[in-house]
């Protein structure tokens, strides 16, 4: 595959990560707090489809980061040959960042699963945990999206592969991605796959004869 493949395939991947996320928040799943609404929102079954819908959105996220990852190593990959360090960095964020996604996405949608069945009874406090549980491994994975963010940048200053101004705009995203717990976090990545998607999108690359020869 060309680099300038490369580029649109981690471009339309990235774009496709933020619009299946916030499509999944754009379907308004408020549960409540007290116990009478918790009980009440999982007994209705529009609510449940709603999560079951929600699920499959973030999970087709979490896939398509998996995707932006490995254009992105790919990109990094050939500009470093032989080193690759830079390029392993960022594989190893995006996916962990992914893996940890798809992990919140189930955990926190066990629940509404669960409810499908007419036999589960539920304790408001079983969907407490298992909430908290899921947020706190999103908020896992904005902490492994720093290695991604902080890969690429340094990947763009050294080489290229980016405008040196979005390079040197990763670091504070990065270094923002630390709020994942209030998810200030999520938004702040969404933020930054949006730009270096398009940033991608627009770069008109050449490939130098060495780079043109040399492997993924």
């Amino acid at each position: 595959m060309t680099r300038i493949s490369w580029e649109r395939l981690a471009a339309a991947a990235g774009l496709a990560f933020v619009v299946l996320y916030v499509a999944a928040f754009a379907l308004g799943i408020e549960v409540g707090e007290s116990d009478r609404k918790i009980l009440a929102y999982y007994a209705n079954s529009g609510h449940r489809a709603k999560e079951i819908v929600a699920f499959f959105l973030i999970a087709g996220a979490a896939l398509a980061l998996i995707v932006f990852t490995s254009a992105l190593r790919s990109l990094i990959a050939r500009a470093e040959q032989e080193r690759a360090t830079l390029a392993a960095l960022a594989w190893a964020g995006g996916i962990a960042c992914a893996v940890l996604v798809l992990a919140g996405n189930a955990v926190s949608r066990t629940t509404a699963y669960t409810a499908l069945d007419s036999k589960f009874q539920l304790d408001p406090n079983t969907r407490r945990l298992f909430e908290d549980t899921g947020f706190l491994l999103f908020a896992s994975a904005a902490l492994a999206a720093i290695l991604l963010v902080a890969a690429v940048s340094l990947a763009a200053l050294r080489y290229g592969i980016l405008p040196r101004w979005l390079a040197w705009a990763g670091f504070p995203a990065a270094a923002l991605l630390t709020l994942g717990i209030v998810f200030v976090g999520f938004l702040v990545f969404a933020a930054w796959l949006l730009t270096v998607s398009a940033a991608l999108a627009l770069r008109r690359s050449t490939i130098t004869a060495a780079q043109a020869g040399a492997k993924p």
